[in-house]
């Protein structure tokens, strides 16, 4: 079978696994997701319409921008699906069809026709992130929902950093203060992890959450059951979302905002307020876990305007005689 006809649905499946297994540990669960799924959407865009998909020619893969396109896909979103392509291909030790010049026009075509400022999480100042700790609740989810945001906002660690952290990795000091040991992240591809300083005044919320829900060991952050029954397993990524915008409701934020606001908010803001009080940008790239300058400037380049938040807020308060939004 020659290179430009391509194997058959069936094949393409069964050589896309062989791919995936061959690079299995090598890159981080979410990236091998992401690989997984994105080029399995191109297999049955292939299929449905009798094109190659492995190996791929400019022209399955340059249709397969311009129906993403038409689908009102974001940038990024098709940049990611067409490097999972382009990943696999390589990895296969197959020619590349992304770097094809039609496949590069249908690039920027889209970079012409769908150009819009990438979305980014909406940034957590201090001042926000302080209305949401007024608005946890006194019971066990409240001791679970300040640890969470003490420890996003401290530590600037993605969501599925945040529910890998362990309790066995936790080293007290003197001072009241502890350093907490990430694993593995992102970018630390070698698994070499880095030391968390956590402050006496952080480590309190974060203690007080372990000693209600008699956690000794395993992950820090977890679900809690209805009738208040903490779940062994770690805390779900996904519900790192659904429990900001929770509080943020609760603190009377507008729903615009509540819209912006996602498990990477605290990374975001952290970073902005930090470059915002002074910090340097190796400063905080060190807090962060960044390997690159480009990347911090991309989450710190509405730090000014995301200090300007009380635009954002709920009027339904005002003049109503609570001098907060939040019913205690």
């Amino acid at each position: 079978m020659s290179e430009t006809s391509g194997l058959n649905s069936s094949s393409a499946r069964q050589a896309l696994h062989k791919t995936l297994n061959k690079i299995e540990g090598a890159y981080s669960p979410n990236t091998m997701r992401a690989y997984r799924a994105d080029f399995m959407e191109f297999i049955q865009f292939c299929e449905e319409r009798g094109l190659p998909s492995i190996p791929a020619n400019y022209e399955s893969v340059t249709l397969f921008v311009d129906a993403n396109v038409d689908k009102g896909c974001s940038i990024n979103f098709i940049k990611r699906k067409i490097s999972a392509i382009a990943s696999i291909h390589k990895f296969s030790r197959l020619p590349n069809p992304v770097i094809d010049i039609d496949v590069q026009l249908a690039l920027r075509r889209m970079a012409r026709k769908n150009g819009r400022i990438n979305k980014q999480a909406y940034g957590l100042n201090q001042k926000l992130f302080d209305d949401l700790m007024r608005a946890t609740s006194d019971d066990i989810f409240g001791r679970r929902d300040r640890a969470l945001l003490q420890l996003g906002y401290t530590s600037l660690c993605r969501r599925h950093e945040l529910v890998q952290l362990l309790v066995e990795d936790i080293k007290p000091n003197e001072d009241g203060s502890v350093l907490l040991h990430q694993r593995g992240s992102k970018t630390d591809t070698e698994r070499r992890g880095r030391w968390i300083y956590l402050p006496p005044e952080v480590w309190l919320h974060v203690k007080a959450w372990l000693d209600v829900a008699n956690i000794k060991q395993g992950p820090i952050l977890r679900g809690i059951k209805r009738g208040g029954q903490v779940m062994s397993e770690a805390y779900g990524p996904g519900a790192i979302n659904r429990t900001y915008k929770r509080l943020a409701r609760r603190a009377g934020f507008d729903e615009a905002l509540v819209k912006e606001l996602s498990s990477h908010s605290t990374r975001v803001g952290a970073a902005q307020e930090l470059l915002r009080t002074g910090a340097s940008l190796l400063q905080v790239m060190q807090r962060g876990g960044w390997g690159l300058p480009q990347s911090v400037l991309k989450y710190v380049k509405n730090a000014d305007m995301v200090h300007e938040y009380p635009t954002w807020r709920k009027k339904y308060f005002e003049g109503s005689g609570q001098s907060s939004p939040i019913e205690r």
